[in-house]
């Protein structure tokens, strides 16, 4: 499972911040509210993970604020994209870059609590790869109606647009949005189209994601199988050798058989 060190948190953490005062109009009241909630969320924001499971999106510290970057990023390629492709873009950048770093806010927890908690059934973690459990002693609620929540606690006005966008970034997957996403009335159909770049957007790069780790794991396995071929050709070496000498082994070969067992399985020491 990937892991960020101390650097590489801070280093996300501090670009975050960089979106907010480069998107945001310096002095301004929604700014300056943004700021605040960050600061009273960091402790909890900048080890979030971004989901619970392994092969699902950055299932690991910091996950959370890596996610919602990626998710901004491809957020605004695919509003160029769409708008090269013909599109109408009825929507400000200022827009979509806030719906993009919200879409997710709600997993950060409510105003006390995370809502990641670690998975401590031993089980559920190794066969279903549950890393994060959701915690059951805060309110149930959906995640984008968390988010809704927590920006309007810090006072932080939405527009309709970004409002519907943080509400239906999960697309159909989410059956609460078929009320607005499978209408098969034209003039009851979404006005403005960022719900639909938002969700793009965080499909793909949660897709990309998946593919990391994916890729990530067979590396993993690979390797592994690359370390057990080694110490049965170092077996294989050693069984040939006691055939001929079965009082005075060769101490480099065996040294060499404990190292590779060491570094599969661990010094047992």
């Amino acid at each position: 499972m990937k892991q960020l060190s101390e650097t590489q948190l801070q280093e996300n953490w501090d670009k975050l911040i960089q979106v907010i005062k480069d998107t945001f109009e310096d002095g301004s009241e929604r700014r300056e509210k943004l700021l605040k909630m960050y600061h009273d969320l960091e402790d909890r924001m900048v080890v979030a993970p971004a989901s619970g499971k392994e092969e699902y999106h950055y299932c690991h510290v910091g996950g959370y604020v890596e996610h919602v970057l990626h998710v901004v990023d491809t957020a605004l390629k695919m509003s160029d994209t769409y708008e090269a492709a013909g599109g109408h873009k009825n929507w400000t950048d200022e827009e979509l870059v806030f719906s993009a770093l919200h879409h997710d806010l709600g997993k950060v927890g409510d105003l006390n609590d995370e809502y990641y908690v670690p998975q401590d059934n031993d089980w559920r973690r190794k066969t279903l790869g549950e890393v994060y459990t959701s915690n059951t002693d805060i309110p149930n609620m959906r995640v984008p109606d968390r988010a809704l929540f927590l920006l309007q606690h810090f006072g932080v006005k939405c527009s309709v647009n970004e409002t519907l966008a943080i509400k239906l970034a999960d697309g159909l997957y989410d059956e609460a949005n078929t009320y607005y996403m499978k209408v098969f009335d034209a003039k009851r159909s979404l006005k403005n189209h960022l719900p639909y770049i938002l969700h793009w957007a965080d499909h793909m790069a949660t897709t990309v994601e998946y593919d990391e780790w994916k890729r990530g794991d067979e590396d993993e396995k690979e390797e592994m199988e690359s370390k057990i071929e080694n110490i049965k050709s170092v077996t294989v070496a050693k069984d040939k050798q006691s055939g001929v000498q079965e009082k005075h082994e060769d101490p480099v070969l065996e040294n060499k058989h404990q190292d590779l067992f060491d570094e599969l399985f661990g010094d047992k020491s």
